[in-house]
């Protein structure tokens, strides 16, 4: 049977992307190449896990306002999607991508929420569990408490669904004892005291913290044991969205009924390294995963 993940967006986005020769800052910048999209982590996630062979779907907080450019993005992109209407307007990200300077990343922190947000997305989400995973991604807008990515994977975990919570700052500290699976960056897990702080985190009553680390691959702990992964190759490119590539196919990995952790970690960093080699984030390069898969290298950690 095909898994079906669900994922969780409550800062939407409208992703653009410019490619330029070169950018000139404090002068005009010519694009010739621009590409927008809907977006948000959890948009990438959903992307990923359909290119996967899993199937998804959005459930995201959107604009009250007509036009809606992230819900028309979605059905652009051909996502399933459930939207709650509680924000003024969807927010705008832009990369710029050139070839010698790499990614610039423009972030808007967007609209913030109105009352009706928290208790209508908790409504949607139990109201399309059971689901095979859920995946709670990126940042709390305004106007929800940094609590409601626990909360709502609290309610995944009494309704018997694997979770992921890929969240950082407070709303990382408050899904630490949700029973999500916790997946932070390297910055983000500095700020739970670095490295040491996954086996507390797991001793706390987390499944698994599953940290990565750009480049430098990817490291698993759980109750069980611990792994650190590298990546076959250096790879350049578009690194927004890695995480998300990677959140998805761990996703996938959980939905199983046992998950086999060097292999669910293989798979992390050999997906995130394969949304690199796409220009857009939400896109992997599948044949290059498929060819690294085999070939990350995974050891036992004391």
């Amino acid at each position: 049977m095909t898994p079906r993940i669900i994922t969780v967006t409550l800062n939407p986005a409208v992703d653009v992307t410019y490619r330029v020769g070169e950018l000139h800052l404090g002068g005009t910048t010519r694009v010739p190449d621009v590409r927008s999209r809907a977006g948000g982590k959890g948009v990438n996630v959903a992307a990923v896990v359909r290119a996967l062979g899993g199937d998804s779907l959005v459930l995201a907080l959107t604009t009250t306002r007509e036009p809606d450019e992230f819900r028309d993005g979605l059905a652009e992109l051909g996502l399933p999607h459930r939207l709650v209407p509680a924000l003024p307007a969807v927010r705008r990200t832009v990369a710029v991508v050139t070839p010698a300077e790499g990614t610039t990343m423009l972030q808007e922190n967007g609209s913030a929420a109105d009352e009706t947000a928290e208790a209508g997305i908790a409504a949607a989400l139990d109201a399309e569990l059971p689901a095979d995973g859920v995946v709670i991604s990126g940042s709390v807008p305004e106007g929800l408490g940094a609590d409601v990515p626990a909360k709502l994977a609290r309610l995944c975990v009494r309704r018997g669904v694997p979770v992921i919570a890929d969240v950082s700052g407070a709303a990382l500290r408050e899904a630490a004892g949700s029973g999500a699976v916790l997946m932070p960056n390297e910055d983000e897990l500095a700020e739970l005291a670095g490295p040491g702080a996954c086996r507390d985190l797991v001793a706390a009553g987390a499944p698994a913290v599953v940290a990565t680390f750009g480049s430098e691959g990817a490291m698993a702990v759980t109750a069980e044991g611990a792994w650190r992964a590298r990546p076959a190759e250096v790879v350049t490119g578009n690194p927004a969205g890695a995480g998300d590539a990677g959140a998805a196919a761990l996703a996938l990995h959980l939905a199983r009924s046992e998950v086999h952790w060097p292999a669910a970690l293989a798979d992390v960093v050999a997906t995130s390294a394969a949304a690199v080699r796409r220009p857009v984030a939400g896109e992997i390069d599948v044949e290059a995963r498929n060819r690294w898969i085999r070939a990350v290298e995974v050891e036992r950690m004391r």
